[in-house]
């Protein structure tokens, strides 16, 4: 399989929502770096961690289907800017947030261009 921008974005998207998703389920306290997590909470996070591994299979499966590839890359831009997003706007609703979090918007708001180039290939 040769290496583009497309196949990097959907096999690392794949990779790292795979992880996040584990850490999130075995361990969300660790993983979100909070020690004091309500049941609600907890909850809420595996249930985020559900949509990770959706995002990991989309991705990994569309590696070896091109015909996903496309849907894929478009679940990944939605999903990516609404994380941002709603990130951002948390950051002004709750104030600033930990060091994970802000490693993960940039990371996300590279992405954003990254996929949309992909999108084009």
């Amino acid at each position: 399989m040769k290496l583009n921008t497309r196949t990097f974005v959907l096999g690392f998207t794949g990779i790292i929502q795979g992880l996040l998703a584990l850490a999130g389920m075995l361990m969300p306290a660790t993983a979100f770096g909070e020690d004091n997590l309500s049941v609600v909470i907890l909850s809420n996070l595996r249930a985020f961690t559900a949509a990770e591994v959706a995002l990991c299979i989309f991705a990994i499966y569309s590696l070896s289907h091109s015909k996903y590839q496309e849907p894929a890359l478009y679940f990944i831009l939605l999903t990516v800017i609404g994380w941002t997003v709603g990130q951002v706007l948390s950051i002004f609703a709750d104030g600033s947030p930990g060091t994970f979090t802000i490693v993960t918007i940039i990371v996300q708001a590279v992405f954003i261009p990254l996929t949309m180039k992909a999108l084009k290939q």
